[in-house]
Protein backbone atom coordinates (compact mmCIF):
# COMPACT_ATOMS: atom_id res chain seq x y z
CA UNK A 1 0.00 0.00 0.00
CA UNK A 2 1.53 3.16 -1.05
CA UNK A 3 0.22 6.57 1.22
CA UNK A 4 0.44 10.40 -0.72
CA UNK A 5 1.36 13.07 1.31
CA UNK A 6 0.57 16.62 0.03
CA UNK A 7 -1.00 19.56 0.34
CA UNK A 8 -3.42 21.16 -2.15
CA UNK A 9 -5.04 24.47 -2.34
CA UNK A 10 -7.64 25.58 -4.90
CA UNK A 11 -5.95 29.08 -4.59
CA UNK A 12 -9.38 31.38 -4.38
CA UNK A 13 -8.36 33.91 -0.95
CA UNK A 14 -9.04 37.14 -3.21
CA UNK A 15 -6.66 38.79 -1.06
CA UNK A 16 -6.60 42.23 -1.00
CA UNK A 17 -3.77 44.16 0.62
CA UNK A 18 -3.63 47.83 0.52
CA UNK A 19 -0.77 49.97 2.05
CA UNK A 20 -1.17 53.37 2.17
CA UNK A 21 2.20 55.51 2.44
CA UNK A 22 2.80 59.59 3.84
CA UNK A 23 4.21 59.93 0.71
CA UNK A 24 3.93 58.94 -2.91
CA UNK A 25 7.90 58.57 -3.24
CA UNK A 26 7.23 56.06 -0.47
CA UNK A 27 4.59 54.14 -2.45
CA UNK A 28 7.00 54.49 -5.43
CA UNK A 29 10.02 52.86 -3.43
CA UNK A 30 8.44 49.85 -1.88
CA UNK A 31 6.71 49.05 -5.27
CA UNK A 32 10.07 49.45 -6.99
CA UNK A 33 11.48 46.72 -4.71
CA UNK A 34 8.85 44.04 -5.17
CA UNK A 35 8.89 44.57 -8.70
CA UNK A 36 13.14 44.03 -8.53
CA UNK A 37 12.66 41.16 -6.05
CA UNK A 38 9.94 39.61 -8.12
CA UNK A 39 12.32 39.92 -11.00
CA UNK A 40 15.39 38.64 -9.92
CA UNK A 41 14.14 36.25 -7.40
CA UNK A 42 12.90 33.49 -9.79
CA UNK A 43 16.85 32.87 -10.80
CA UNK A 44 17.89 32.49 -7.45
CA UNK A 45 15.39 30.15 -5.52
CA UNK A 46 12.68 27.52 -5.86
CA UNK A 47 8.97 27.15 -4.77
CA UNK A 48 8.81 24.41 -2.39
CA UNK A 49 12.31 24.22 -1.67
CA UNK A 50 13.32 27.14 0.75
CA UNK A 51 17.23 27.36 0.91
CA UNK A 52 19.07 26.67 4.34
CA UNK A 53 20.79 30.22 4.42
CA UNK A 54 20.80 33.42 2.43
CA UNK A 55 23.32 33.11 -0.57
CA UNK A 56 25.02 35.85 -0.93
CA UNK A 57 23.70 37.37 -4.20
CA UNK A 58 19.88 37.02 -2.15
CA UNK A 59 21.84 38.76 0.63
CA UNK A 60 22.67 41.31 -1.08
CA UNK A 61 19.41 41.88 -3.13
CA UNK A 62 17.56 42.58 -0.23
CA UNK A 63 19.95 43.72 2.24
CA UNK A 64 22.08 46.82 -0.20
CA UNK A 65 19.31 47.07 -2.98
CA UNK A 66 16.06 46.32 -1.49
CA UNK A 67 16.99 47.19 2.12
CA UNK A 68 15.09 45.04 4.26
CA UNK A 69 16.64 42.39 6.77
CA UNK A 70 13.71 41.04 8.12
CA UNK A 71 12.27 39.34 5.03
CA UNK A 72 13.07 35.41 6.15
CA UNK A 73 13.89 32.41 3.69
CA UNK A 74 10.50 31.15 3.77
CA UNK A 75 8.99 34.02 2.76
CA UNK A 76 11.27 34.85 -0.03
CA UNK A 77 9.37 32.53 -2.47
CA UNK A 78 6.43 34.77 -1.96
CA UNK A 79 7.61 36.67 -4.49
CA UNK A 80 7.30 34.27 -6.99
CA UNK A 81 3.99 33.85 -6.63
CA UNK A 82 1.08 35.04 -8.81
CA UNK A 83 0.27 38.48 -7.30
CA UNK A 84 -0.64 41.97 -8.89
CA UNK A 85 0.39 45.25 -7.35
CA UNK A 86 -0.21 48.98 -8.76
CA UNK A 87 -0.03 52.38 -7.35
CA UNK A 88 -2.54 54.94 -7.20
CA UNK A 89 -1.38 57.66 -5.44
CA UNK A 90 0.01 57.23 -2.29
CA UNK A 91 -1.07 53.54 -2.03
CA UNK A 92 0.22 50.73 -3.26
CA UNK A 93 -2.54 47.89 -3.80
CA UNK A 94 -1.63 44.39 -4.04
CA UNK A 95 -3.86 41.88 -5.25
CA UNK A 96 -3.27 37.70 -4.87
CA UNK A 97 -5.13 34.06 -4.73
CA UNK A 98 -2.44 33.41 -1.78
CA UNK A 99 -2.45 33.56 2.10
CA UNK A 100 0.90 34.36 2.50
CA UNK A 101 1.92 37.41 1.76
CA UNK A 102 3.86 38.16 5.25
CA UNK A 103 7.09 39.70 3.27
CA UNK A 104 5.27 42.47 1.42
CA UNK A 105 3.66 43.14 4.48
CA UNK A 106 6.71 43.60 5.79
CA UNK A 107 8.13 45.75 2.82
CA UNK A 108 5.28 48.22 2.96
CA UNK A 109 5.63 48.24 7.23
CA UNK A 110 9.27 48.88 7.13
CA UNK A 111 8.64 52.28 4.74
CA UNK A 112 5.92 53.39 7.25
CA UNK A 113 2.76 52.20 5.66
CA UNK A 114 -0.90 51.56 6.80
CA UNK A 115 -2.08 48.13 5.84
CA UNK A 116 -5.08 46.85 5.23
CA UNK A 117 -5.82 42.94 4.46
CA UNK A 118 -8.90 41.55 3.54
CA UNK A 119 -10.32 39.03 1.00
CA UNK A 120 -12.62 40.40 -1.29
CA UNK A 121 -14.51 37.54 -1.14
CA UNK A 122 -16.29 38.94 2.37
CA UNK A 123 -16.20 42.91 0.46
CA UNK A 124 -17.38 42.53 -2.44
CA UNK A 125 -18.51 46.18 -2.58
CA UNK A 126 -15.09 47.03 -2.60
CA UNK A 127 -13.21 48.00 -6.19
CA UNK A 128 -10.28 46.04 -5.61
CA UNK A 129 -10.22 42.00 -5.72
CA UNK A 130 -10.23 39.27 -8.70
Amino acid sequence: MKIWYGYGSEHSMNLVMIGQFKTVGDAKKVKDAIDLLMQELPEKIDIGSPPDRYEDDVRKLLLDKVNCSSISLLELEQFLYDTHTEIKDNKIILTTEEADVSAFFKLMIAEGAKVEIFSAHNYPDTEYGR
